[in-house]
């Protein structure tokens, strides 16, 4: 018997990298929303607290873990906790991520290296102790969060941009790999959304204007005239990591408003 949407994910445990703000935050309180218990890692350490006020009216199930997801003893950890707490794993969504300016010449080694780290490595170990859990269960779905600059670029991105076309790619090998134990892969590339993100990248390409007059920019090329919200890619993550979206791995799943279907030449 089908569930209801409102009750979809009742009796699932979801691991959200990235859960502590903006996409990950949004879909992490979806989730709980519809019923999953939830385990949300953010890098800012008032992520516990924050689990906590999302479970305070004790309709959420809600945990959080603050550390370095790049970092490999704190994602094994946190996976373990998270099992012996909710009894297993059923979805894992990797959405955390820096997004440094700079081309090839600006960017340092360091920040380069420190890219890859949180936007790639971190998908890497929480796939690696968090994909046994999921067989363990006979299945189930992970969902990555990519970038429409995966393939079309603003200038100055070179270290992000290159990390999300990785994504892609990554998400591929899991979906390709992890089909003979019911896991399904796939990845998420939102266009501009209004998250802290956006706004440190707002705020780093401003030459003076406010965030509002550079929103107003990222929303012009754009067919649907407007950046799009978190609680909009939430959406999205929830499909992909129910049932309905049941034949669909190893695809990518554009959210950005109609801009990469756009020629805009005046």
């Amino acid at each position: 018997m089908t569930r209801p949407i409102e009750r979809e994910f009742e009796g699932k445990t979801a691991f959200v990298v990235g859960g502590s703000s903006g996409i990950g935050l949004a879909s992490a309180t979806l989730l709980a929303d519809r019923g999953a218990n939830v385990a949300i890692i953010g890098h800012s350490t008032n992520t516990p607290a924050l689990a906590a006020e999302l479970s305070a009216d004790g309709k959420r199930k809600v945990i959080g873990f603050n550390g370095d997801a790049s970092q490999a003893d704190f994602v094994r950890q946190a996976i373990a906790d998270t099992v012996a707490h909710f009894g297993g794993l059923d979805i894992l969504m990797c959405s955390a991520a820096i997004h440094p300016l700079g081309n090839v010449i600006e960017t340092d080694e360091a920040t380069w290296d420190r890219t890859f780290a949180v936007n790639i490595k971190s998908m890497y170990l929480t796939c690696h102790y968090g994909a046994p859990h999921l067989i363990e269960r006979g299945g189930g779905s992970i969902i990555t969060v990519s970038s429409v600059q995966a393939t079309s670029n603003t200038p100055n991105v070179c270290a992000y941009a290159t990390t999300k076309g990785a994504i892609v790619t990554f998400t591929h090998t899991l979906a390709v790999d992890l089909a003979k134990h019911g896991i399904r892969a796939n990845t998420i590339c939102p266009g501009s959304i209004i998250t802290p993100m956006q706004e440190h990248f707002a705020k780093g390409n401003a030459d003076g204007r406010s965030v509002e007059e550079v929103y107003a920019g990222l929303a012009r090329p754009v067919p649907l005239q407007r950046l799009g919200e978190a609680s909009e890619i939430a959406e999205l993550a929830a499909f992909l990591a129910s049932p309905r979206s049941g034949f669909c791995t190893g695809s990518e799943f554009t959210a950005d408003g109609g801009l990469l279907a756009s020629l805009r030449i005046v």
